[in-house]
């Protein structure tokens, strides 16, 4: 590291998560100056982060002596090879999610770093959501009660092929379960730990799509459900539904920080994280039939690059750990195996 503790860092890829997730945040940070970009988008790469260097080839990003951090925003195809080429050269490595795509190359990436005493994490950003972090302290408070039911939905109306973009690709990794499923099955994993079976229906829905476009996965718990469910083909289905013995929970609406950041908000704008009252989840007693609004936690994804920065500097536990994003991709493969096999994987 140089000066005080400032941890320099190369990202590659500015696409989306590039360049209005980990760009944004990383610059809004005291701790982080961003040196090098790899990426084609020159252009709007110079635009946002000034005097930074951009190069066309990741190697030559990744091999390069003046920098400490690797965030690797490749397509999924390429999050095994590039973060195994960043610790060889003895970087630390944050990947955008999916950690990998395959639970030997995450095995091979944790073994790789435990080795070379460098930090590997995934960016679980969606830990510091809004609606999560209600949902969060509304089980942790048991206002619910013991919870029979759990869904959490990612719908999205995006009904066309949009066959340019690589994850409409039938590549490697590629597909909605791959892009949104992770961060579902994490807050799960966060909230219940680890299930007893798994059951999920994988396909591709759209006409002429050669990747899958919907997910329907049922987690077990003992009696509990837990559902987790993305569709290209719905704009109205609610967010988060949470059946327990004293209550029901239901959230419409998402997380703004996405929104925002792609608008150009500034982090330390008072409405940053903020959701508007109208999308405040209800709770219900199912006794009276009265419910009342739950007033949303406040999104947080700069705490991603906070605990970071103090696992980098002071040897703390990574904002998630290389066996955290492990067993997400444990679960993701059980997941493909339960939708081919069209039966329940036991865990």
């Amino acid at each position: 590291m140089t000066g005080m503790n400032t941890i320099r860092v190369g990202i590659i890829g500015f696409g989306l998560s590039g360049r209005y997730f980990h760009a944004p945040l990383l610059l809004a940070h005291p701790g982080y100056s961003i040196k090098m970009v790899s990426t084609s988008r020159e252009q709007e790469a110079k635009a946002l982060i000034a005097d930074v260097q951009v190069v066309g080839d990741p190697s030559t990003l990744i091999r390069h002596p003046d920098i400490d951090l690797i965030v690797n925003c490749a397509p999924n195809t390429f999050h095994f090879s590039y973060s195994a080429e960043a610790l060889d050269t003895g970087k630390h490595v944050v990947i955008e999610k999916p950690f990998v795509t395959t639970v030997a190359d995450g095995e091979r990436l944790i073994e790789s770093a435990a080795r070379l005493n460098r930090v590997v994490s995934v960016f679980h950003n969606r830990r510091w959501d809004s609606d999560f972090l209600t949902v969060r302290h509304l089980i942790g408070s048991r206002r619910l009660g013991n919870i029979k039911h759990f869904e959490s939905h990612m719908d999205r109306w995006r009904p066309h092929l949009r066959a340019q973009r690589w994850r409409e690709q039938p590549l490697e990794g590629s597909g909605v379960f791959y892009d949104l499923g992770p961060h579902l099955i994490d807050q799960a994993l966060e909230l219940f730990g680890m299930p007893e079976r798994i059951m999920a229906d994988i396909q591709c829905q759209k006409v002429g799509g050669t990747t899958d476009d919907y997910f329907h996965v049922t987690l077990h718990y003992g009696s509990m459900r837990v559902i987790l469910q993305s569709s290209s083909f719905s704009s109205t289905s609610h967010r988060y539904q949470i059946f327990g013995e004293l209550g029901t929970f239901v959230k419409f609406g998402a997380d703004p920080q996405e929104s925002q950041l792609r608008r150009g908000l500034s982090l330390f704008d008072h409405e940053f994280g903020k959701e508007q009252e109208r999308d405040f989840g209800l709770i219900t007693d199912p006794d009276t039939g009265l419910s009342q609004p739950v007033p949303s936690e406040r999104g947080h994804y700069l705490a991603f690059y906070d605990q970071l920065y103090e696992s980098l500097t002071q040897q703390r536990a990574a904002p998630a750990t290389d066996e955290e994003a492990l067993r997400s991709i444990r679960l993701i493969e059980l997941a493909v195996r339960s939708s081919r096999a069209g039966s329940v994987v036991h865990i």
